[in-house]
C-alpha cells in the first residue's frame, strides 16, 4: 500500500480559450490559487508563473499554447462553446449514464476531439471526457466559408493572444493593437485558426476584425481562462476528487522580479466589463426581479440563475447612472436576497434556504482534523446608521413602512448608510420591529471563524459547518469564502465562516 505522502498527490489542469496548456505550463508553475466568494464579490484566480528563462509573458503564452495545440494535431480538433443556459454536465464516458465529472459553464470553450453518437470527446482533467453534442456549437461554424476575408485585407488583432513566439518583432514586448494584412487563408469547415496575419501567425475569425470597422464582440473579450483541480488518491483507496474551478476572464498580468515572476489574474466578472463599468439610465416598468436579471445577464453574454421563491415585481423602478451589477445588488439586496457571479452565470439565491441546509463538515476541536485555526468576535464589515422596512399592499396599493435609527445616529453625517428591507408586514407596528430587529442583526458584533485544512474539494462557499468543542463559537456556521491553493507546499483550503442567521 502507498504511504500517506505519495497519495497525497494534486494536479491542476489549465485550458486558455479551450486550449489545454496543463503540460506547457507545468515547467513554470508556482501556485495556483482559486477563490470562492458566497455573494456580492465575483469568483477569481491567480496563477503565479516562474520567469526563470526571462520569456516575458507574451513568448511564453504563444509558444504554451502553440505547444498544447500541436500536441493534439494528429486529431481532427475544432473550438467549440457550451450553448446550455445552465451549462453542461462533463461524463467521463459517452452517455449520459457514465458518472458526472464535473460541469461547463454557459458560453465555456473546449477543444474537441470527435464527436460520435451525439457526444462530443475532448481533454479535462488531462483524461479523454465527453459532454452531449446538444449544447454545444463550432464557433463560427458555417461562417469559415462565408467570403468575408480576403488576402490582402487589412485586419486589426486586438486584445488577443497571438499565436506566435515572434510577437511584434521585439523580444519581451506584448502585441496590443496591431494593423496588418492577411497573407494566408484556410477557411475549411473545422480549422478553429484560418486566418493567418503578417507575421503574427494564426487567428480564428473572431479574434480579428477588418481595420476601421467597427470592433466586434469578440475583440472585446478578454482571453477565457479554466481551471481543474484534482486531488489524487488522497486516502489511498484509488479514487479523485475534482473541483471544477470555472471559468474566468483576463483581468490583469503582473510581471515582478527578481526573481522574474508573472502573475495572473482572471475573474468571473472582469472589472473593465460593460456589466460593471457602463453606467447606465433607464426605467424598469412591469419587472420582476428575475426579469431584470435575465435581461442584464443575455445583454452581457450571461446566463442567469435565479434560486428563490420570492420574486419581487417593480411596476417601475429605476436604474440611475448606475452599473447593471450595481443596480442590481441593490434590489437583491433590498428584497432580502444574494447575488453571487460565477461561472458564467448571475446567480440571485435566498442565503436563509442556503442556512438552512445540512452541514457538510463538523468542526472539533483538537481533533486534528485542520492546519490551523481563528476564531473571533468583531464589528459587522458594514454598519448601518438606520434601516427601513417597506410593503406595498397588493390589495390596497398602500404603503406601509417603518425607520429604526442607531442610537448615535447624525443626520448631518454625509456617511449614513440605509439598509433597505422589503418585507411582508401588516402594520406599521410590526414594520418599526422589524426595522429594529434587522439594524440591530446587522450592526451588533458577531462571531467569525477561519479554518485551514488539507485540500477538500468539499468546501466551497454557500456550504455550512458545525463548530464544536469550541466555547461561544459552537453552533452552526456558513462557508463566506473558500480559498483553494495549489503549489509548491501542497493543496490547502481556507474557510471563513460567519454564523447561520437561523431564526430570523
Amino acid at each position: 500500500m502507498s504511504s500517506k505522502d505519495q497519495a497525497r498527490r494534486t494536479f491542476v489542469d489549465i485550458a486558455f480559450d479551450g486550449v489545454d496548456i496543463s503540460k506547457s505550463i507545468d515547467p513554470y508553475l508556482l501556485s495556483v490559487t482559486y477563490t470562492d466568494n458566497e455573494e456580492d464579490e465575483a469568483d477569481d484566480i491567480q496563477i503565479l508563473i516562474e520567469d526563470r528563462d526571462d520569456v516575458w509573458l507574451s513568448k511564453w503564452l504563444n509558444d504554451a499554447i502553440q505547444a498544447a495545440a500541436s500536441s493534439s494535431s494528429s486529431a481532427a480538433t475544432i473550438a467549440y462553446k457550451v450553448t446550455a443556459q445552465t451549462g453542461v454536465n462533463i461524463r467521463s464516458g459517452p452517455g449520459a449514464n457514465y458518472s458526472k465529472l464535473g460541469t461547463l459553464a454557459y458560453g465555456a470553450q473546449i477543444v474537441v476531439k470527435s464527436v460520435l453518437n451525439g457526444w462530443a470527446a475532448f481533454t479535462y482533467s488531462g483524461k479523454t471526457a465527453y459532454v452531449s453534442a446538444n449544447y454545444i456549437t463550432a464557433i463560427n461554424s458555417g461562417s469559415n466559408s462565408s467570403g468575408n476575408w480576403a488576402i490582402g485585407d487589412a485586419v486589426v488583432a486586438n486584445g488577443q493572444p497571438q499565436y506566435t513566439s515572434y510577437g511584434d518583432g521585439t523580444p519581451g514586448a506584448t502585441v496590443t493593437n496591431y494593423s496588418g494584412t492577411i497573407t494566408h487563408l484556410n477557411l475549411k469547415s473545422g480549422v478553429p485558426y484560418p486566418i493567418h496575419v503578417g507575421y503574427l501567425g494564426w487567428f480564428a475569425e473572431g479574434q480579428v476584425t477588418k481595420a476601421g470597422a467597427a470592433a466586434s464582440d469578440a475583440s472585446t473579450k478578454g482571453l477565457h481562462i479554466q481551471a481543474v483541480i484534482t486531488r489524487k488518491n488522497w486516502t489511498g483507496n484509488g479514487k479523485s476528487k475534482i473541483l471544477d474551478c470555472g471559468q474566468f476572464e483576463l483581468d490583469q498580468v503582473d510581471a515582478s522580479g527578481p526573481p522574474s515572476t508573472i502573475s495572473i489574474k482572471g475573474t468571473a466578472l472582469p472589472y473593465n466589463g460593460q456589466i460593471r463599468q457602463t453606467k447606465k439610465s433607464r426605467a424598469w416598468e412591469s419587472y420582476t426581479l428575475s426579469g431584470i436579471a435575465k435581461e442584464m445577464a443575455t445583454l452581457n453574454g450571461m446566463t442567469c440563475l435565479y434560486e428563490s421563491a420570492n420574486d419581487p415585481f417593480f411596476k417601475r423602478v429605476e436604474q440611475v447612472t448606475t452599473s447593471d451589477i450595481k443596480f442590481l445588488s441593490t434590489l437583491c439586496h433590498n428584497a432580502g436576497l444574494s447575488l453571487k457571479v460565477t461561472n458564467n452565470i448571475i446567480v440571485l439565491f435566498d442565503q436563509a434556504a442556503y442556512e438552512a441546509k445540512g452541514a457538510v463538515i463538523t468542526i472539533t476541536r483538537n481533533s486534528g482534523a485542520y492546519l490551523k485555526y481563528k476564531v473571533s468576535s468583531g464589528e459587522a464589515d458594514t454598519r448601518y446608521a438606520s434601516c427601513r422596512v417597506s410593503y406595498v399592499d397588493p390589495t390596497t396599493g398602500k404603503t406601509i413602512e417603518a425607520t429604526a435609527y442607531a442610537a448615535d445616529y447624525d443626520a448631518k453625517s454625509k456617511n449614513n448608510q440605509q439598509l433597505e428591507v422589503t418585507a411582508k408586514v401588516t402594520s406599521i407596528a410590526e414594520a418599526q420591529a422589524l426595522a429594529v430587529k434587522r439594524l440591530r442583526l446587522h450592526n451588533k458584533f458577531e462571531k467569525t471563524a477561519s479554518f485551514t485544512f488539507p485540500g477538500n474539494p468539499d468546501l466551497t462557499s454557500g456550504v455550512t459547518a458545525i463548530l464544536s468543542g469550541w466555547g461561544a463559537w459552537d453552533g452552526k456556521y456558513i462557508t463566506k469564502q473558500s480559498i483553494h491553493s495549489v503549489g509548491s507546499s501542497g493543496y490547502t483550503t481556507q474557510i471563513r465562516l460567519r454564523p447561520a442567521l437561523e431564526g430570523y
